[in-house]
């Protein structure tokens, strides 16, 4: 089962999976030398590696500009405004725990049937989890609200790729059109409210974290009355 990316997103997040760095020598430039859209991309990744290393509450504009080696004009050019900025920094950490989910499904079966399609859905849940426990600082940007200007859509989009695998299971017949329809939410609140919880480390040892995501994934499969014909 395949999902479609678009162009920039997957460059950013697969620079960012490549552990490219952004040093004052690779984005010591001017403006103009950026093809376009190449600097506010630019830009977005040292947000969302700073964000992930040192927290949101450290992220400022004169800080970015100051650590990618470029003015803060030319910051200002593409972000009107700090929550501007942190609006761009939420989409793209969203984004990285879009691909976890992705590269989750993908990894754990390619086949088609009930059994593949609920390995599929169970990884997507355990990657969402994982996300909040290794990339806990990119969890607390990636789901607040900012007043800043509309931005495209999420690629991929988490929401969606959770909507996709449910689809599949009700089609396939291994959740009844009656469950399918409370199904995103309650799948969506269960595997979030435990990942906000292991991203404030509140979940015990590794171990304990571990057995308590089984139980999660377990539950919600319960919950959702999930059903492998």
């Amino acid at each position: 089962m395949s999902f479609p990316h678009a162009t920039l997103s997957v460059k950013l997040t697969e620079a960012y999976d490549n552990g490219i760095m952004l040093t004052m020598s690779t984005l010591k430039k001017s403006a103009s030398e950026f093809h376009h859209g190449d600097l506010q991309a630019a830009l977005v990744m040292a947000g969302l590696r700073h964000v992930e290393k040192h927290g949101l509450n450290s992220l400022g504009l004169r800080q970015l500009a100051l650590v990618t080696g470029v003015s803060p004009t030319a910051v200002y050019r593409h972000f009107v405004d700090l929550e501007h900025l942190k609006a761009s920094v939420a989409k793209a950490s969203r984004e990285v725990l879009g691909t976890m989910m992705l590269d989750a499904m993908e990894s754990a079966s390619k086949a088609k049937g009930a059994k593949a399609a609920n390995e599929r859905f169970r990884a997507m849940g355990s990657a969402y989890i994982d996300f909040g426990l290794k990339k806990p600082n990119l969890f607390e940007i990636a789901f607040i609200c900012f007043d800043a200007p509309r931005l495209e859509e999420d690629s991929p989009n988490p929401w969606e790729l959770l909507m996709s695998s449910l689809t599949e299971l009700n089609e396939l017949g291994c959740i009844s059109d009656k469950n399918f329809k409370t199904a995103p939410m309650i799948a969506w609140s269960m595997v979030h409210g435990f990942a906000a919880l292991a991203a404030q480390g509140v979940t015990g040892t590794a171990q304990e974290t571990q057995a308590s995501k089984n139980d999660i994934l377990a539950a919600v499969k319960k919950a959702l009355d999930i059903k492998v014909i």
